[in-house]
């Protein structure tokens, strides 16, 4: 199944140039993904490095998470693998890592907040004060 991936506009709106981008870089992460086993996604790209692809998936939930939900929806939102003891806690124990639930934490934050426009204007205008 191809996953489908719009190009963005190349001129647009701000609001539209933004969540065209932002949602063009999750559907590639989320292609680069598709398909693949828990072995290969679990897989470090270049040992030593701690980077992963099922690494990049937790990170882009605290990511997510952190953006629309902590800096523009003022929520209290802790990270979900991040943490001052582990600050690169997101790409450490992907060994053990269960694969469906960070797929799962990384849509569910996607998906938080359905209203970020109104967000957006919000932070905006707390920024303008």
């Amino acid at each position: 199944m191809e996953i489908p991936r719009p190009a963005p506009p190349r001129s647009a709106p701000e609001r539209e140039m933004l969540e065209a981008w932002l949602d063009f870089h999750r559907m590639t992460l989320e292609r680069k993904c598709h398909g693949l086993s828990p072995t290969q996604l679990r897989r470090r790209a270049v040992p030593p490095s701690a980077l992963s692809l099922l690494g990049l998936v937790r990170h882009m939930a605290d990511v997510e998470r952190n953006w629309f939900r902590r800096a523009l929806a003022h929520e209290e939102a802790p990270p979900h693998y991040r943490s001052d003891h582990a600050p690169t806690g997101a790409f450490d124990h992907v060994d053990t890592a269960d694969v469906e639930e960070a797929f799962a934490t990384w849509r569910a934050e996607v998906y938080a907040c359905p209203d970020r426009g109104r967000l957006f204007q919000r932070s905006r205008r707390v920024r303008a004060r």
